[in-house]
């Protein structure tokens, strides 16, 4: 038996989710230790790296934060050519 590479005919063009919880990790973090090291710091106002991370993840990261529309919103643009992609959490509102 050959194997075969799984192809899609027609190619998608539409992808959404369903329902998720909390965020996503910032991109390039490192494996699931790394990111527990990434939350103690950000969340210890004393922490030597609380500043640089928080800059690094765009100023702003709750690991609690999903938002569903936001989330289908940037599936969408992922099958648009020259869209800006977002890269991190929006700012919450005040």
């Amino acid at each position: 038996m050959r194997n075969k590479a799984l192809s899609l005919d027609p190619v998608p063009r539409h992808a959404e989710c369903l329902e998720g919880a909390r965020a996503r990790p910032p991109e390039d973090v490192g494996g699931p230790c790394s990111y527990g090291d990434f939350l103690e710091a950000i969340r210890d106002p004393v922490h030597e790296v609380q500043e640089s991370n928080l800059r690094w993840a765009g100023g702003h990261f709750d690991p609690e934060w999903f938002d569903l529309d936001l989330i289908n919103k940037d599936l969408q643009n992922t099958f648009r050519a020259n869209v800006r992609r977002r890269l991190h959490q929006p700012k919450p509102k005040t």
